[in-house]
């Protein structure tokens, strides 16, 4: 098995994502292949900058959660066809709400925690996770998205959390012995 992984500046627009499957479909033909990507990048920065204003009470931060929409409809638009977009950009548009009404609630109380911060910082690998595998699956990979967070866990020590390394062992093996396909 290899593991693939590929930063934010891999993954930075629709025209490194395209290098990227290109380099996914060579490396599927020859053995069962992981591929893990960060967010589009500098969304984590985004994410991050847009909690921190709204927690000092800077209505900015509805203005960079805007643009972080409009970097993944952008890619989204340029990656797939019209015709299959609409699931896609349905997904993303529920997940920048929810960053929204996140933001919201900092904004409201004017605070943000450790838990929140990783709960925003999340999204970006997130949205960005099944947008490749989406164009990975158009191209023709037998790709299957999976949530790393039902394989990987760690402490609640939320900002500097500690992985559980048995745990997190335990729930890769039992999850690739089960799965069939040539791509997570």
């Amino acid at each position: 098995m290899k593991v693939l992984k590929f930063g934010g500046t891999s993954v930075a627009n629709a025209e490194n994502v395209n290098k990227v499957i290109a380099i996914v479909k060579n490396e599927v033909v020859k053995e069962k292949t992981v591929v893990v990507v960060s967010a589009l990048g500098g969304v984590t920065d985004m994410l991050l900058l847009a909690a921190s204003e709204a927690a000092r009470g800077n209505e900015d931060y509805k203005q960079i959660i805007s643009e972080i929409e409009k970097r993944h409809f952008d890619v989204v638009k340029s990656l797939i066809p019209v015709a299959h977009q609409s699931q896609l950009l349905s997904l993303v548009k529920t997940s920048i709400n929810e960053i929204e009404d996140i933001c919201n609630g900092i904004f409201l109380l004017s605070e943000i925690t450790p838990r929140t911060k990783d709960r925003l910082a999340s999204y970006g690998e997130w949205i960005s996770s099944q947008i490749i595998s989406e164009k990975l699956r158009f191209e023709g990979v037998d790709a299957q998205w999976k949530d790393a967070r039902e394989l990987i866990k760690t402490n609640s020590n939320y900002t500097q959390a500690q992985v559980d390394f048995d745990l997190t062992k335990a729930n890769i093996i039992n999850y690739f012995d089960a799965a069939p396909q040539q791509l997570f």
